[in-house]
């Protein structure tokens, strides 16, 4: 039994505690895992939106550069410039304030009359007339623009102002040229607005941008490039230049500067219809407010999303930014997650335990049973011997002569006679129990009146009783006692119920039978005065091959088997053997069998 379960504890316990803290140490990282996948799917969807709304922006810009395209075509360079605001607003309606710069480098529109008719403009040229003309240099933010390949050359230091009689592939070689030659240093990176919960630092302080500003004129920006998107800050607020060079030849640059209310536009027309109940979305701008947002409303701590995406140089600082409806629910799924794992973990070592419990108990179990059969087979090689002994002792004396007198020959008859008998039981017993074990015990039931079945055993029990002392009294009701069963079966478990109180009786030899019919119900008593059965044992007595009393140092015989026989027959007849202690001392067995109506 030990070597056993230490066999289990190394090859099975031990094994299941680890691999079960293993678990809890994986459900531990649940949480974290839960988020990162979380904030890789909604990485994704900012990204993409982030993506549809640069190019958006392109795609407008490449829309105004085919208006510009077709205007020269139709009107020239020179007279577009003439008249820029007017004809442009016809064919581009959705605002914005444009701009022309001759092939001189000088701004030719707005012009000054035309900005004191407008205040838009006017406050255009405040802001931006000096950079434009390239009298100035500002901090800028531009898409990529491919640039002619140029071997070094020596740069002409003259501005365009310098050479207004350039030709057109002059001037182009010119920037280009000197493109090369001006550094146009990056500033120190700036830092984002909000901080997502996916990648914030450990202090939580702020996180790069990737959107770094440069710092030239507008000139040396453009280069030689054909078209291109250029951002700036201008107190505070974020402006968007288109800019083309319909014709090279001619080289005059047309443009058209958007402000805030376009950018609102944009971005409420591109971001998406959101149907997730989990996560709400927002385009934030430069200053961390949301300019657009889905579902329409919803309010949050906009400086800290759950993730978000730049949206790049042309909205520099702008994000997509993706909220969490409930921002604890992630952590209530890991939880939930962990809590599952755990009560897994536990349920399986419980069944290990229970398991192991059971096999346990069931190995005692057998253990003590094999003893049992141990024992029994002492018993009953005692049992047998026991009765042989006396038989033949009393047959031998008979045989010889050797007892003349006739009382002793009768006394000797019925002791062999008794203990054959007793013999007869026993075999009887143990066959019997053979046969119910293996389920080949057959009954004949019929329909009887057990009232003279009992009245014969009692006769003939009660007589033998009162031979060894005993007295011996029937209470009986009244019969018949209609019951459909085996006669010799019931007859068989009152032999054994009235053995078993004269064999428990030493002492005071008192046994009374009671029948009784109540509620359909024959209850057959045997009661008696003798030692009796210990409470925590009522049950146990009925098991196979258990004794109260070991037979062979207490000294009454017994095989284990009797009570259990009886108990299984009174079942098959759908009825019941129960014990309880008597009053005064010793016990009753009560037979229970159920009457019927015929």
């Amino acid at each position: 039994m030990k070597r056993s379960a230490l066999i289990f504890f190394a090859a099975i316990f031990l094994p299941s505690l680890v691999l079960g803290w293993l678990a809890l140490r994986t459900a531990g990282g649940q949480r974290v895992l839960i988020e990162r996948q979380a904030a890789d799917l909604h990485q994704a969807e900012t990204d993409a939106i982030a993506s549809t709304v640069r190019a958006a922006i392109e795609e407008k810009q490449r829309a105004f550069v085919e208006i510009i395209r077709t205007l020269v075509a139709r009107h020239g360079a020179s007279a577009l410039a003439e008249n820029y605001a007017s004809r442009l607003s016809v064919a581009w309606p959705d605002g914005g304030i444009p701009f022309a710069i001759s092939p001189q480098g000088m701004l030719a529109w707005p012009t000054t009359s035309a900005a004191r008719q407008d205040r838009n403009q006017q406050e255009f040229l405040v802001n931006n007339g000096a950079f434009l003309s390239n009298k100035a240099e500002a901090e800028i933010y531009q898409t990529q623009q491919p640039f002619p390949a140029k071997e070094e050359l020596k740069l002409r230091a003259a501005e365009p102002e310098a050479a207004p009689q350039a030709s057109a592939a002059e001037f182009s070689e010119l920037y280009a040229n000197k493109d090369q030659a001006v550094l146009r240093q990056k500033t120190q990176s700036q830092n984002r607005n909000i901080i997502p919960q996916k990648n914030a630092p450990a202090d939580k302080a702020a996180i790069l941008s990737k959107v770094a500003p440069e710092f030239s004129d507008f000139q040396t920006a453009v280069g030689a490039s054909a078209q291109g998107i250029l951002a700036r800050f201008v107190q505070d607020d974020l402006q968007l230049l288109y800019w083309t060079r319909p014709d090279p030849n001619a080289n005059w640059l047309f443009g058209l500067m958007l402000g805030p209310a376009q950018f609102d536009r944009i971005a409420a027309d591109i971001l998406p219809e959101y149907s997730n109940p989990d996560t709400q979305l927002a385009v934030l701008n430069e200053k961390a407010r949301p300019v657009a947002r889905q579902p329409a409303g919803f309010s949050a701590d906009w400086k800290r999303p759950f993730v978000a995406t730049e949206i790049g140089e042309v909205l520099p600082h702008w994000e997509i930014a993706l909220y969490l409806t409930n921002p604890g629910q992630l952590t209530e799924s890991a939880r939930l997650v962990t809590i599952t794992l755990v009560l897994l973990i536990a349920l399986a070592l419980a069944a290990i335990l229970a398991g192991s419990s059971f096999v346990a108990m069931d190995t005692r179990r057998q253990l003590a049973l094999a003893q049992k059969k141990t024992d029994f087979v002492s018993n009953v090689s005692h049992e047998l011997k026991t009765p042989l002994t006396s038989i033949r002792m009393f047959a031998e004396l008979l045989a010889d002569n050797r007892v003349k007198e006739p009382e002793k020959q009768n006394r000797y008859l019925r002791i062999i006679a008794s203990e054959s008998e007793r013999l007869a039981r026993l075999v009887n017993n143990v066959l019997d129990f053979a046969r119910l074990e293996k389920n080949h015990k057959t009954y004949d039931l019929r329909q009887t009146d057990l009232h003279p079945v009992i009245e014969r055993v009692w006769e003939a029990e009660s007589l033998r009783l009162r031979e060894a002392g005993f007295s011996a009294d029937w209470n009986a009701d009244p019969g018949p006692y209609p019951a459909r069963c085996d006669t010799d079966a019931i007859a068989q478990v009152l032999v054994n119920l009235i053995s078993n109180a004269e064999k428990y009786s030493p002492d005071h030899k008192d046994i009374e039978l009671r029948t009784h019919v109540a509620d359909q119900t024959l209850q057959i008593s045997i009661l008696d005065r003798g030692i009796g059965v210990p409470r925590p044992l009522e049950e146990k007595i009925f098991e196979a091959f258990f004794r109260a009393d070991d037979s062979l140092a207490s000294g009454v015989q017994g095989s284990g088997l009797g009570l259990t026989l009886a108990r299984r027959i009174a079942r098959d007849h759908h009825g019941d053997l129960t014990c309880h202690p008597r009053e005064g001392g010793g016990s009753i067995f009560t037979l229970q069998i159920p009457t019927t109506n015929d």
